[in-house]
């Protein structure tokens, strides 16, 4: 003869107060923030928000190129096309996790203390061919 399971709620199986603790998460959330980055339109700009909150000229010689640093080792590299729309790429990976998409960079990493922004230097970092 089988017999079903039997299953039992965990708040059954627990004193009532320890319940209270370890499923109450009001105001106790950690959140990753990070930071965003994104070109502003019709510029030769970005807007950094999250943890870092600045707009930064992109510096540029000959390249449409720029790279862009983050303290948690993340290294960037945006250009421009001919319509100053903006692509980021990723030329090396830092703690954080990189989401690209759309002339966006999000970065979700706790705690990134700053942000530069350089004009493109091929000795500092290359991308893979694609």
């Amino acid at each position: 003869m089988s017999s079903a399971p039997s299953i039992l709620p965990i708040e059954s199986l627990l004193p009532r107060p320890y319940v209270h603790h370890m499923f109450s998460c009001v105001g106790k959330a950690i959140l990753a923030m990070g930071v965003k980055i994104e070109a502003i339109p019709d510029s030769v700009r970005v807007r950094i928000t999250g943890d870092v909150e600045t707009v930064m000229s992109v510096p540029y010689d000959d390249d449409d190129r720029f790279m862009v640093g983050l303290s948690d080792g993340t290294l960037l590299i945006g250009s421009y096309d001919d319509d100053l729309r903006c692509r980021f790429d990723v030329a090396r990976d830092g703690a954080g996790i990189v989401w690209i998409d759309a002339g966006k960079a999000k970065i979700e990493w706790r705690g990134i203390e700053w942000a530069t922004v350089s004009a493109y230097d091929a000795n500092i970092a290359e991308l893979a061919d694609q």
